[in-house]
């Protein structure tokens, strides 16, 4: 993020300490106390104003709170002139593995979070620019908190204001019935360059004060990206950042616009820009009224928790699946308890996220249930378990919102406050969604696998392990640390499913194991006992009573020509590295981890015919590679020996 001059004026900042509290912890409490009722209406900033930059002032500690006033003297809006503020707020690293919350500071620490880092965030290190405009409700104090978890640096931007209004003509929220896309640079356009800058107009905002976007970035590189008024200097803030080359980086923003309803777009490093509309506030030549008032909560509060079975839609804890829709009621809540609503402000907060991909939130039933894809999105989420958070203005009908995922997830929202009008309409009925995953079949995982390979450790392997149990491959079992027969089981996996062989656990692995997928089966049908050799998938499968049992990785004869010494008499040996193919049996067992044959030693062989033997092995490569003996792990070797899985006179089957 570009690190522009502190602009903290008179501005007095304190710092203290709370408890720990677990952010994302489910709850059964969604509903204030009393429904709030004072109106306001939105004064947008002509610059963006800096009020906190903790890494010229020192940053937070581990549960500690940063107190910024929002009201005061100059440069800030006077005292009692708001009921709430826009913020634009950006934690840059380097910070730990944790969440940041905003709140009033007249309130205790509500059961939200405005901006989350995880594993993969925190990575990042000083590279780290994540942002997300936050609208909090202000109390007498005229100051809000932004408590951090487990510590880090956090710049706080102050975009505007709602100033108390009984009715008012300007900074009234106009929504549009769904929001429209305006904006694609990978479809009308060439896409923005280093230092680029660009000058939209948004139809039908010529008299509006400012516009309520969406916007999305696909960054060529680590940089920044600001909307501001066009015709105005540029700001030295930012609204969206990306850290790496193809991020998909997304922000919510409210930027002025000039009579013809114009902004611009500075980007640092360049790339691809999408910008969707919500709506826009009403300028100064609008009629008075009270429709689009923005009534704060008391406190954000939790409407949606899909983790918990009081605050999810779905029913227990069941996530959103890919293509998956859920209604959110907002005027039957007693967090509100009014029908008389347009659209709310909320923060979106996305968990154990299991694939990259986009949520779209927008007023229930105004999309076709049939079409499982959305025009608009509210977030984009970069890699699988991301736990990721984003603000979110949108419409509402009589039903409430509805969040739409692209990929699996949960989804929680938790809204800051309201605007007054008449709900939009809702043409269509409630969707309907439906479970992917096969009959009879291993559905998608509870919580994501990451990408992993020899040497990891810790619950992430563990899960790994005991997936591809689940689907048949063998590993000596789920204790979390990822060695030699867990590479050799992912390797298994990866020939089975046609992925790359190399035993890592990529994305692209990562992502099959995420999804629903079947046990593995054997070719040969059989009612008895038997071990197939897959020589065309390099795989061996062990069925018991006709029903397979295990699959283990094999490498078998590669198919070149050999000459070498005999291990046993000195003469030279030559011939082509061909494994047999048809039926056998094992004719006899040699229980002796160095067993010298005739081009090398054996662990613990079975031979199967003419010489070749299923043995242990110290390198088992993802293709043909022995000369046509059967290789297996020494592991998966020791396995065979103590189940008996080949005993004399067993049945062997290989085929091309």
């Amino acid at each position: 993020m570009r690190r522009p001059h502190v602009r903290i004026g008179a501005l007095a900042l304190s710092l203290m300490t709370l408890p720990s509290v677990v952010c994302l912890a489910t709850t059964a409490t969604s509903a204030a106390a009393v429904a709030p009722s004072a109106t306001s209406a939105y004064q947008p900033l002509a610059v963006p104003l800096r009020l906190a930059d903790t890494r010229t002032t020192g940053s937070l500690q581990t549960g500690g709170v940063l107190v910024v006033p929002v009201m005061g003297d100059l440069p800030l809006p006077p005292p009692a002139s708001m009921i709430a503020v826009v913020l634009n707020v950006t934690v840059v690293g380097p910070t730990a593995i944790g969440y940041w919350t905003l709140y009033p500071h007249d309130t205790t620490l509500p059961t939200a979070s405005n901006l989350n880092v995880d594993a993969s965030g925190a990575f990042f290190g000083n590279n780290l620019a994540l942002a997300n405009m936050v609208t909090v409700p202000v109390g007498p104090s005229g100051a809000v908190d932004v408590y951090s978890s487990a510590g880090g640096n956090v710049v706080v931007d102050m975009l505007g204001y709602y100033m108390p209004v009984a009715a008012a003509e300007a900074g009234r929220f106009v929504p549009l019935p769904v929001p429209s896309r305006m904006v694609d640079t990978r479809i009308t356009a060439t896409p923005l360059i280093e230092s680029d800058l660009r000058t939209y107009a948004v139809a039908g905002a010529a008299d509006a004060s400012a516009v309520v976007l969406n916007v999305t970035t696909i960054g060529n590189g680590p940089g920044y990206w600001t909307a501001f008024p066009a015709g105005s200097a540029q700001p030295s803030t930012s609204n969206v950042n990306t850290v790496f080359r193809g991020q998909v980086a997304s922000n919510q923003v409210i930027v002025p616009v000039d009579s013809a309803g114009q902004f611009s777009v500075f980007s640092s490093s360049g790339g691809n820009l999408v910008i969707d509309v919500i709506g826009s506030f009403t300028g100064a030549t609008a009629t008075t009224s009270t429709d689009g008032l923005f009534v704060p909560l008391t406190t954000p509060t939790r409407f949606l928790d899909s983790r918990s079975a009081a605050l999810n839609p779905l029913g227990g804890t069941q996530r959103l699946l890919p293509g998956w829709n859920l209604e959110v009621g907002v005027a039957s809540n007693a967090a509100i308890g009014r029908s008389d609503i347009s659209a709310v402000a909320l923060n979106l907060t996305v968990d154990d996220t299991l694939e990259a991909g986009y949520i779209s939130v927008t007023p229930a039933g105004s999309n076709n249930p049939a079409i499982k894809q959305r025009d608009t999105s509210s977030m984009n989420v970069s890699w699988a378990g991301q736990t990721l958070a984003t603000q979110v203005i949108v419409p509402v009908s009589a039903r409430g919102f509805d969040v739409f995922a692209q990929n699996p997830t949960h989804a929680i929202a938790d809204i800051s406050g309201f605007y007054l009008g008449t709900p939009v309409a809702a043409p269509f009925g409630i969707p309907q969604n439906v479970d992917p995953t096969p009959a009879m079949c291993a559905g998608f995982m509870a919580t994501a696998i990451l990408s992993a390979g020899r040497g990891a450790t810790g619950a992430n392997v563990a899960a790994i392990q005991q997936r591809l149990l689940d689907f048949g491959f063998w590993n000596e079992g789920a204790d979390g640390s990822y060695g030699w027969s867990t590479q050799q089981a992912v390797m298994a996996y990866q020939k089975w499913n046609g992925l790359t062989p190399n035993g890592t656990v990529n994305a692209a692995t990562a992502h099959s194991l995420n999804w629903p997928n079947c046990r593995a089966t054997a070719s040969v049908t059989n009612s008895g006992d038997l071990f197939e050799v897959d020589k065309g998938r390099q795989l061996g499968f062990f069925v018991r009573n006709g029903q397979m049992l295990l699959v283990i990785n094999v490498s078998t004869g590669g198919g070149y020509f050999y000459e070498a010494d005999n291990q046993i008499t000195g003469a030279k040996v030559t011939g082509t590295a061909i494994t047999d193919v048809g039926t056998f049996r094992v004719y006899r067992v040699v229980d002796q981890p160095i067993y010298k044959g005739t081009l090398g030693t054996l662990y613990r062989p079975r031979f199967v015919v003419r010489g070749i033997a299923v043995h242990g092995a110290p390198n088992v490569p993802g293709y043909a590679a022995s000369h046509g003996c059967i290789r297996v792990s020494n592991p998966a070797m020791d396995m065979i020996w103590a189940l008996n899985l080949l005993p004399m006179g067993g049945k062997v089957v290989i085929h091309e």
